[in-house]
């Protein structure tokens, strides 16, 4: 087990990068191209990996899975852009959402090429798919373990995502963990539900009796835990902090 931080928590500002909590690994998220310098320098000789897209901006939210063919493209491109310079700077791995959010319409027909795509992907660095919410046709922990299998990946488990998705669709996120366990290389820890997300991107603590369930079940986990709270909503941050350091 490790225990890790995003660098959501300081909203990848570079100037608060000292006031981060120590950590046994580091999560880099969205910085500016001109802040480079700066996280090579602070981060040199830490433990850490890369949340895509890092300096580089889709020009869609990803978008892995549109059946719109300019949008998936600009997706894999900037994924892969993400994947080569991470690779270059030191990271571990490459964390990556997957697969569109919100997305209703079925996006099986292009599913071999989407597929294609994650392998040579995963040859770059390696990757962990990160869950999303909100796709009709690809949710389950069967879709994703075999996701991962075909694609030589391993899976970033966002709790915040999977109890919204456990709120749109009704399963259990516990099942879905279980399913996937042999599969699982980290968990984004923070809370969400659908109300919640909307005032609070990643709010770092709740109170529903699915999350107290699923912060119980991984607790033990050989993986790494990973704190991904925003800054808007600071409610509840000693508690998780508490829970993390207490792994």
């Amino acid at each position: 087990m490790r225990k890790g931080v995003s660098t959501s928590i300081i909203r990848s500002n570079p100037h608060l990068l000292t006031t981060l909590p120590d950590a046994d690994l580091y999560e880099l998220g969205f910085f500016k191209q001109e802040d480079l310098g700066t996280i090579l320098s602070f981060f040199k000789n830490k433990k850490f990996g890369v949340h895509a897209p890092f300096i580089y901006r889709y020009v869609y939210h990803p978008a892995p899975t549109s059946l719109n063919i300019k949008e998936r493209s600009d997706t894999f491109s900037i994924n892969r852009k993400c994947a080569e310079l991470s690779k270059k700077i030191g990271a571990e791995y490459m964390v990556v959402h997957f697969p569109n959010a919100f997305q209703k319409e079925s996006w099986l027909p292009i599913y071999r090429e989407v597929e294609s795509e994650f392998c040579n992907l995963s040859t770059l660095i390696p990757i962990r798919i990160e869950n999303i919410y909100g796709n009709d046709h690809f949710h389950e922990a069967k879709d994703y373990k075999f996701f991962l299998e075909n694609t030589n990946s391993t899976m970033c488990v966002d709790i915040g995502h999977l109890l919204i998705d456990s709120e749109l669709y009704g399963f259990s996120p516990v099942n879905f963990v279980e399913l996937l366990s042999d599969k699982i290389s980290e968990f984004h820890i923070y809370y969400a539900d659908l109300e919640t997300y909307k005032m609070c991107h990643h709010a770092p603590w709740g109170n529903s009796k699915r999350f107290r369930e699923i912060l119980n079940f991984i607790k033990d986990m050989n993986v790494d835990f990973v704190i991904e709270p925003t800054t808007e909503c600071k409610n509840g941050l000693e508690r998780l902090l508490k829970y993390w350091r207490e792994l």
